[in-house]
């Protein structure tokens, strides 16, 4: 066992600066949160990626200098499928679980409404 060398900070000093960056705040935050999280910063990526790409073609299709070489509009073009391709699997995986789980969904979210 690894004794921690983190001490706790005393009620006086101040809190740390540094604050995850969320979508929601953290009590909002409820169902498929992170799944819906990663699929809304993975798309918008995505789509700077593409742009990117669309205008590296456009600038040379008009004669400049284009803005990316063709091997690395290839990396960004392999990139951007597999993202999808990621997301593409995690919603698969998320819809079984929820198709999986309905029932239970349903049963908890009425005994939670019956409690209100």
């Amino acid at each position: 066992m690894i004794a921690s060398t983190t001490s706790i900070a005393a009620a006086d000093e101040p809190a740390a600066l540094f604050q995850p960056f969320e979508w929601v705040p953290e009590q909002d935050q409820i169902g498929p949160y992170d799944m819906l999280s990663d699929v809304r910063d993975l798309a918008s990526g995505t789509a700077l990626v593409l742009g990117m790409i669309e205008r590296s073609y456009l600038l040379d299709a008009s004669g400049g200098a284009p803005l990316l070489d063709e091997r690395d509009a290839a990396g960004l073009l392999r990139m951007s499928i597999a993202t999808m391709k990621v997301i593409q699997g995690n919603l698969d995986d998320h819809f079984d679980f929820m198709n999986d789980n309905a029932a239970k969904r349903r049963k908890a979210a009425a005994e939670k409404e019956g409690a209100a």
